[in-house]
């Protein structure tokens, strides 16, 4: 009784992670070190595990989306709010469930003022110069780039690929694997490494048709099954490593900085603009549902929305007496 009353909310974390290490991916794991280690113990890790409330955790919450950048820059984003959420309450839902603390009220709120989340489009203008550097200075690494606006594969995913996830035959890119640095950081130790997983969820493991020039282009670099595409080699690229080749593409190509993100966003775009339906474009980009898929790029134009009053009052004019 006397551990339950003295334990600091800082060690229950640790002992909680270590009570999930073996349930959860080593990515996840990863990610919940960092949160735990740069944004909720500095403010929470001192209190007292039986002293938390719904009170004191939602103010923090807030706090950390107006003022929670470690580099003092602002507040934090939507989704790493999501993140320290999900590992309060599971940290706290184990507690309640070890009859460490009493039960608590664990739902919370955050005010989504404004995109935090910014979604970066590349402009028409500068896909097409972007598109010639690449055709200028053509080889696996840069056509990487061009794969990625061509599919909107995650860097991860591209970086992973083998020449062996590639069906010549059929043209077909199978994915089924992402390659990330993960950095672990907890009370015992501090680490950085490469990892090779599947992906996160089941419909990120998919299978992107690839347009047959694209295809008959890749081909001219075909080498053994095994050797990673971007380095033509059995060494991979690391995604750090290739953002900053993208960034030399960019400016070699007097093009303004953009994340490589950016180039799954503007896959997604464009195929809405082109009129893709959604459920292709959700399958294709391996999201989860379409609704993520609505609600990052399906955003109507006031004239899309002018057009749909217009038809509707159309509809019950004809029909009038």
């Amino acid at each position: 009784m006397l551990f339950k009353k003295k334990i600091l909310y800082k060690d229950w974390l640790w002992y909680w992670m270590q009570k999930k290490k073996d349930y959860i991916k080593e990515s996840t794991y990863s990610n919940y070190s960092n949160i735990i280690s740069n944004h909720i113990i500095p403010d929470l890790g001192n209190i007292k595990l039986s002293n938390l409330n719904n009170k004191l955790i939602q103010e923090y919450l807030i706090n950390k989306y107006k003022t929670g950048r470690l580099d003092g820059n602002g507040g934090l984003s939507n989704k790493t709010i999501r993140d320290i959420i999900a590992v309060v309450k599971s940290s706290l839902k184990y507690a309640i469930k070890e009859e460490m603390i009493n039960n608590i009220n664990l739902d919370f709120t955050y005010p989504k003022i404004g995109n935090k989340d910014k979604i970066y489009i590349i402009p028409k203008k500068d896909q097409e110069k972007l598109i010639t550097y690449i055709k200028q200075n053509e080889n696996t690494r840069s056509l990487g780039v061009l794969l990625a606006l061509y599919s909107g594969i995650r860097i991860g995913e591209l970086c992973a690929l083998q020449w062996k996830d590639i069906d010549f035959k059929n043209n077909i890119l199978h994915i089924s694997k992402t390659l990330q640095r993960i950095y672990i950081k907890d009370n015992k130790e501090s680490v950085s490494k490469i990892i090779i997983t599947n992906p996160k969820t089941h419909n990120a493991e998919r299978d992107i048709p690839l347009n047959k020039r694209f295809a008959d282009i890749l081909k001219k670099y075909q080498t053994k099954s095994n050797n990673y595409i971007l380095s033509n080699c059995d060494k991979w690229i690391e995604p750090r490593t290739y953002r900053r080749y993208f960034k030399k593409c960019l400016d070699k190509a007097k093009i303004g900085q953009i994340n490589f993100h950016g180039l799954r966003h503007t896959f997604a775009t464009n195929c809405i603009k082109l009129g893709v339906d959604y459920k292709t474009v959700s399958e294709l980009l391996g999201h989860a549902n379409v609704n993520i898929t609505l609600n990052l790029y399906v955003h109507p134009q006031m004239s899309q929305k002018k057009k749909c009053i217009d038809l509707i009052c159309k509809n019950f004019y004809e029909k009038s007496p």
